[in-house]
């Protein structure tokens, strides 16, 4: 998804000449492209986030349409201060685009999962979040951001992802249906969506169908799209890369309870515990149970 986020900005940089990317000294091999076409809209500002949102919010403040790139942990909780007062306070026309959102930097400890942005970027005033699940979703994400004038948070993986889509997503609603409505359903966002296909794939062989709806847009925008899906079903899982408190589930509760009659929603992420271990992106999903095999247990107890 990285090297597909460079493409996208480097096309509309040939439509657009005031758009301007920042990295926090991050995306070697990734962003030469924009580089080589675009230098003198191109601005390394070293291991200094918190500078890098107060210069991005400058430009934007000049008309110009800005990104700031750095590891999702640096990109939110380093500079939280300086998005909240420079660009969401402002409403300025700012992208922070992370990397490595959710657990693939696993192997690096603590320190770069990227397990809280979501609830950290959510709450800010004016913000849009999109976590798109692969590079057709995140085609389908920029489209809305090149027309977005207010402050917007991409959360991306880290690279290599494989693809859940065989062509262009054509349709313009933030909700994206993958598998018809079902006595359970699940609601995925982000790249964690190909573990929610496989379980669906397990059940639909097992002759049971599970329906499967993802979410790459987490605003005030998705929300009647949502309301409306809710009021359809009864039980709804929610599967995020990302701590359960505050983030995609809870936002899905926060829309349920609001309804004249709320459905039962069952929140799947990263647990309060084991937060701290260290391991490949694969092994620290297997621990929270949100792999393929944790989503069959959970639906399992439902089904019984």
């Amino acid at each position: 998804m990285r090297n597909r986020f460079v493409d996208n900005l480097l096309k509309y940089s040939s439509r657009n000449k005031k758009v301007y990317l920042l990295t926090g000294d991050l995306g070697f091999s990734v962003l030469e492209p924009f580089i080589k076409k675009n230098p003198k809209n191109f601005f390394n500002m070293g291991v200094a986030e918190q500078n890098m949102i107060g210069v991005a919010s400058g430009l934007a403040l000049e008309g110009n349409k800005v990104f700031t790139y750095s590891i999702s942990n640096f990109a939110t909780s380093r500079c939280h201060e300086q998005i909240r007062n420079d660009i969401c306070y402002h409403n300025l026309d700012v992208t922070v685009v992370a990397v490595g959102g959710g657990l693939p930097y696993g192997t690096h400890g603590y320190t770069h999962h990227g397990i809280e942005d979501i609830t950290i970027t959510r709450c800010l005033p004016n913000i849009t979040v999109y976590v798109p699940a692969d590079r057709y979703e995140l085609d389908f994400c920029f489209s809305k951001i090149i027309k977005n004038k207010s402050p917007k948070y991409l959360r991306l993986a880290k690279g290599g992802e494989p693809d859940l889509y065989k062509k262009k997503i054509s349709i313009k609603e933030n909700v994206i249906k993958h598998r018809k409505l079902s006595d359970i359903n699940i609601l995925s966002c982000g790249s964690i969506l190909g573990e929610a296909i496989e379980c669906c794939d397990y059940f639909q062989e097992s002759g049971y169908d599970v329906g499967l709806f993802s979410c790459p847009v987490i605003s005030q925008e998705s929300i009647p799209e949502i309301e409306k899906l809710l009021k359809q079903g009864k039980t709804f899982i929610t599967i995020e890369e990302h701590k359960k408190l505050g983030g995609f589930g809870s936002f899905i509760s926060e829309i349920s309870v609001g309804l004249p009659n709320p459905v039962r929603i069952i929140s799947c992420g990263v647990q309060a515990d084991g937060y701290d271990l260290v391991g490949t992106q694969k092994y620290l999903r297997s621990l929270h149970g949100i792999d393929k095999e944790g989503l069959i247990k959970v639906i399992n107890r439902l089904i019984k």
